[in-house]
């Protein structure tokens, strides 16, 4: 699993439509977005190029300026290997 967090930097105008847009993505949650455009979002996927596919998604929605990851955590798949 892919964890990131993002700062998305959105024309103010196009705020609510694309508040809209974030929260209707597979994986993307936000979680605060200020009245100048700033929002905070995390992303889930399952793998690198998801992440890389789903940035590049957000990055291409009307309103938006820029996105910016600030954060990324990759974590191992957490089933046991049984041993005999």
């Amino acid at each position: 699993m892919n964890i990131s967090s993002l700062v998305v930097d959105a024309r103010p105008d196009f705020l609510a439509p694309l508040c809209e847009a974030l929260q209707a993505l597979p994986g993307v949650d936000l979680h605060a977005a200020t009245p100048e455009g700033k929002l905070i979002v995390t992303l889930e996927t399952d793998s690198n190029d998801a992440t890389t596919d789903t940035f590049e998604r957000l990055g291409a929605l009307e309103g938006v300026m820029s996105v910016a990851m600030v954060y990324h955590q990759f974590e191992p798949d957490q089933d046991p290997i049984q041993e005999h």
